[in-house]
């Protein structure tokens, strides 16, 4: 039996492979292409849409020690800022925040970092954020038994919000960070359990503009 093969049936199967064949290459190049994305959205900390009676925040991967960044985002009207301490107090239900910075509505990039001035030799733990509007910067002071723990090598846990979008409704305080340094005295606790002893670490916390902090 003879099979004969016109010279529109050999286009014809030419036409179909070069179809399956683009296809194929595009959906391998959208593929590489989604996860560089992917990656890069770790890298910066890309922040989800949310709605207008949320907040946002997500952390930033960081390579450089002792310091940490997280991507927020203040919707409506809402005065927001953001608190910061380097200890928790034993029996207490929240870290001792040291100040706040006031945060404006929209995308703001925080940095906390813990370093020795170069000026005075001082340990100090900074905040600053930035955005469209400008940088504002404010620092603390820390004591030599606190700043001795950072100084040290000592286990850490982290208890704050990771690389994945996370809203809270409007007027809802949210824990960006929350670094726990366990020094041999310090106990571990869980959530926001008050500690039997002083909890020296990093914590940061969206708050609404009211009151004391």
């Amino acid at each position: 039996m003879r099979y004969q093969v016109s010279l529109r049936g050999i286009l014809s199967s030419v036409l179909v492979t070069g179809v399956v064949l683009g296809y194929a290459l595009n959906y391998r190049r959208m593929s590489r292409a989604e996860s560089e994305l992917q990656r890069l959205r770790q890298e910066v900390g890309y922040l989800e849409p949310s709605e207008s009676t949320e907040i946002a925040a997500v952390r930033v991967a960081m390579d450089e020690p002792m310091v940490w960044q997280v991507r927020v985002r203040i919707a409506g009207k809402q005065r927001y800022r953001v608190a910061y301490s380097a200890v928790w107090l034993q029996n207490t239900g929240k870290p001792d925040w040291f100040a706040a910075q006031p945060l404006p509505e929209g995308e703001s990039l925080v940095t906390l970092r813990v370093m020795k001035d170069p000026r005075d030799e001082q340990w100090r733990i900074s905040t600053v954020v930035r955005h469209e509007q400008g940088t504002n910067r404010i620092a603390t002071v820390l004591s030599e038994p606190i700043s001795g723990v950072f100084r040290g090598s000592h286990d850490v846990m982290s208890h704050g919000i990771g690389r994945r979008t996370v809203v809270r409704p409007i007027g809802d305080s949210l824990r960006i960070l929350d670094e726990r340094y366990f020094s041999g005295t310090s106990l571990l606790l869980y959530g926001d359990q008050a500690p039997e002893a002083d909890l020296v670490g990093v914590f940061a916390e969206l708050q609404p503009d009211i009151g004391p902090l």
